[in-house]
């Protein structure tokens, strides 16, 4: 038996064994160096829900969102939760993440605007020459608590402008936000419901009585901008670009929203 030659082909089987687990060892290696693309985390103001989902389908980006009132979204970022982009319906908020250094101000930007509206039940359309006093007699005035939610801050000084907080003040009963506020009035809950007018876009049992003016109020701005501590802050870069192009601003202005074209 030639020992040399047995050791010889027992060596270079080894060596070719040894090639392939490395081989193996190097690829497992670029796996793991790849780095994997997140989708982007939105956080944004509750009233944005329904348009902002049919907006990121339209773009046809994946994206995971979240939806609250603008200052309980602000503090969870402020607290480390993982957003990418931020949407704040209150842009005291907006300016409480950038006195913080988690959003750059020159981020931020305007994506969209709203109106007021005074809405009614369809099943009790308004009299001629009724007032809301009589309109409120024995019933309820809902509108989002001025304490937490922007639309009930700006509704409130809308009214108080217009001098209609006093009549109504008495019926008030403040919801958590202006899709509840809908809802009461669409049930007949509530004769009176002050809401974004975007809520009130396309629901069959209630009635848009009026429409506050512009000037009675701050502007009903809606902000959007980066956030710093974001698993994907390229991608949240981008998809804000994205929102305030033209086919989303479209899906905006189809849910009720002022686009920022027609923006003040």
């Amino acid at each position: 038996m030639d020992l040399s030659h047995h050791w010889t082909e027992r060596f270079f089987d080894i060596r070719v064994i040894m090639r392939r687990q490395f081989s193996i060892f190097l690829s497992a290696l670029a796996f793991l160096a790849t780095p994997v693309i997140a989708d982007p985390t939105i956080m944004a103001a509750a009233s944005l829900g329904r348009a902002l989902e049919a907006a990121i389908d339209e773009l046809g980006q994946p994206a995971t969102m979240s939806f609250g009132a603008s200052g309980t979204i602000a503090r969870q970022i402020e607290y480390g939760a993982p957003a990418d982009l931020f949407i704040s319906a209150n842009p005291r908020w907006m300016r409480h993440l950038v006195e913080l250094g988690l959003i750059a101000p020159e981020d931020v930007q305007p994506l969209i605007s709203n109106e007021l509206v005074l809405i009614i039940p369809a099943s009790a359309p308004a009299q001629a020459d009724e007032t809301l006093s009589e309109r409120l007699a024995g019933e309820s005035f809902v509108m989002s608590d001025p304490e937490f939610a922007p639309v009930g801050q700006y509704g409130k000084a809308a009214l108080e402008n217009l001098g209609l907080w006093e009549q109504i003040a008495p019926h008030f009963v403040p919801t958590r936000n202006s899709v509840a506020s809908v809802a009461s009035v669409a049930k007949g809950e509530a004769a009176l419901g002050l809401v974004y007018a975007s809520d009130a876009a396309g629901v069959k049992d209630v009635m848009v009585l009026q429409t506050l003016p512009a000037q009675s109020h701050p502007p009903v701005e809606y902000l959007i901008a980066p956030v710093a501590q974001g698993e994907a802050p390229d991608a949240g870069s981008d998809l804000a670009a994205a929102l305030r192009g033209g086919p989303a601003q479209a899906v905006f202005a189809a849910y009720g929203f002022v686009p920022l074209e027609q923006m003040p």
